[in-house]
């Protein structure tokens, strides 16, 4: 966490135009989203845990948080972190919901957004 929020300060300082997708936990340590509701446009992706849980399986075992989960305590571990997380991501500018939503149609309501 203390890498990433380095490299979070590094990028928002030195790039004027950037689109960054942070990790899930990244807003949520030290003051890091107090840093990107100042310097950035925050856009929260929301999606819901039978989601998450579904595409989080699919490279499950690189990912050091859950890759020592059984699939049975999986969704309620993801549902534990959203909780906690939420609070966090609920500070965004805007909050884009992506269930059931192909990748373009994703990016034409950020592109929305944004204008």
């Amino acid at each position: 966490r203390k890498r990433e929020t380095f490299y979070l300060h590094e990028i928002l300082q030195n790039y004027q135009s950037v689109i960054l997708a942070t990790g899930g936990g990244t807003p949520c340590y030290g003051s890091n989203m107090d840093l990107l509701k100042k310097q950035a446009t925050t856009i929260y992706l929301k999606t819901a845990i039978k989601t998450l849980v579904t595409r989080l399986s699919f490279n499950k075992l690189k990912r050091p948080l859950i890759a020592h989960l059984c699939d049975e305590d999986f969704p309620e571990f993801i549902a534990k972190h959203l909780f906690e997380r939420n609070p966090f991501y609920q500070q965004s500018k805007f909050t884009l919901t992506t269930d059931d939503k192909s990748i373009k149609e994703i990016v034409d309501e950020i592109n929305t957004l944004l204008l």
